[in-house]
């Protein structure tokens, strides 16, 4: 199956799988070029981890009791950017793990870094996929919305990370995927910049 062959599938409601893969497909190769280090959609086992290191692609296993994210991307032709995020239904869900959830993006970090060998930087990221499914004018946008509202209260208010944090809403209106990025206080302008002009 080609790439634009599988940008014509459908499916039949939004969740967080989509979410993960339309995050990955517009930041690798839609709107940018990261490089794809690692992807585990929800269920899936995908063991290992690749590296750009000295521009070669290497391989390096990772056990089934690590703590994981759900997609790792690396863009070494800015300052080693690492962008580690975690794929849910809803930030409340975040919520409600966020400790194993921080756990897990600072245990892959602590990996990267140690892999690199170089200094690294981290994104740390929330892909919250947004079920618009059959939602249409006021009903769409209140539901967004209301998911935005929550992030945005919250979001500065948790532990601080190194780097900040970014919350990408991914949602359907109509046959189009749109975004929304909400970052924390201490999230770095020109990444947010960044951001915005790959999502926005």
């Amino acid at each position: 199956m080609t790439f634009n062959e599988i940008r014509q599938l459908r499916p039949r409601r939004f969740t967080e799988e989509c979410a993960l893969i339309s995050v990955y497909f517009t930041m690798n190769r839609i709107k940018d070029s990261w490089f794809l280090n690692y992807i585990s959609a929800p269920g899936g086992a995908w063991q290992e981890l690749r590296m750009l290191k000295d521009k070669i692609d290497q391989r390096f296993y990772i056990g089934k009791k690590e703590k994981r994210a759900d997609l790792v991307l690396q863009k070494d032709d800015i300052e080693s950017l690492f962008y580690i995020a975690e794929a849910k239904e809803f930030f409340r869900l975040v919520m409600a793990e966020l400790k194993k959830i921080d756990q897990s993006l600072e245990s892959m970090f602590d990996r990267i870094k140690t892999l690199k060998g170089t200094e690294v930087k981290p994104i740390y990221s929330y892909i919250i996929g947004i079920d618009t499914t059959n939602l249409n004018g006021e009903f769409l946008r209140d539901a967004v919305q209301a998911e935005s509202d929550y992030v945005k209260k919250t979001i500065s208010k948790l532990p601080p990370v190194n780097g900040g944090r970014v919350c990408i809403l991914v949602y359907w209106v109509g046959n189009k995927t749109e975004y929304s990025l909400i970052f924390s206080d201490d999230f770095h302008q020109g990444f947010a910049d960044m951001f915005s002009k790959i999502f926005l």
